[in-house]
């Protein structure tokens, strides 16, 4: 994998890798729900012996449940975080030789040609916004060229609303939903709080100005790009508050 270098100023930095270790759970819509949908769209028996990546495993949450009903997976989780590398390394210490845990950087092209031979299954959560939209073709692209017949890029991510109402309803929702969040996970609104603090909602902060580094585009031009990549089966297979689960088969 390419060497590791810090994460750009302006951009994600580790600051916010601890406040979404801390909070995941109440500031990602669905969270469980985003897991168990992954869960059932990977290509593989549960005993079976088959190669997985992670883009931006994050804090191997998602990882972890893929490979206690996978446990023949051979599991590489990618993040370009230093606080998540070494979340990752703890939490999926367990898994011993199945697991590699290695740094990349999503923009970049040098890590694509060193994945595995034997990909069956690429996975991202809340990573490929940060890519352009020609980014996010050339990485469908790259990974359809890469991936094992039968094999699937799925991707839980915010999506590009079709324009300022859409973007203040999703704004709404993802406020209504982290708030019951803070509740049932904490007893309490401070979880909901924190995320108010920190800004945390893309479609009611960052959506429209010039100076966001997310680059989310819309469902619809992902789903066709996914298409002409040569995937088959492309679809949303969930969404809530302008996250979705979608992807295809190659």
């Amino acid at each position: 994998m390419a060497d590791q270098s810090p994460i750009s100023a302006g951009q994600w930095e580790e600051s916010d890798s601890q406040h979404f270790l801390e909070t995941n759970e109440i500031f990602v819509p669905g969270r469980a729900e985003q897991t168990s949908t992954l869960l059932g769209l990977i290509p593989a028996r549960k005993d079976e012996d088959f190669s997985l990546v992670e883009l931006a495993a994050g804090g191997g949450e998602l990882a972890a449940a893929i490979l206690e009903q996978f446990p023949n997976c051979r599991y590489l989780a990618l993040d370009g975080s230093t606080v998540m590398l070494e979340q990752l390394s703890q939490r999926l210490a367990r898994f011993g030789d199945h697991v590699e845990v290695s740094w990349f950087d999503i923009a970049a092209q040098d890590w694509r040609a060193q994945l595995p031979t034997d990909l069956r299954c690429v996975l991202s959560s809340l990573c490929i916004h940060h890519l352009s939209g020609e980014g996010k073709q050339q990485l469908f692209k790259d990974i359809a060229a890469i991936l094992e017949p039968g094999g699937a890029l799925l991707l839980a991510d915010i999506i590009e609303p079709a324009n300022r109402q859409i973007a203040d309803l999703f704004a709404r929702q993802y406020d209504e939903i982290v708030r019951e969040q803070s509740l049932a996970i904490r007893g309490d609104l401070s979880g909901y709080e924190r995320y108010k603090e920190l800004q945390w909602n893309y479609f009611l902060h960052d959506y429209g100005t010039p100076d966001t580094f997310d680059q989310p585009s819309p469902l619809s031009d992902q789903l066709r790009w996914l298409s002409e990549a040569g995937f088959s089966s492309v679809d949303c297979y969930w969404m809530r508050a302008g996250h979705a689960v979608y992807g295809g088969y190659k």
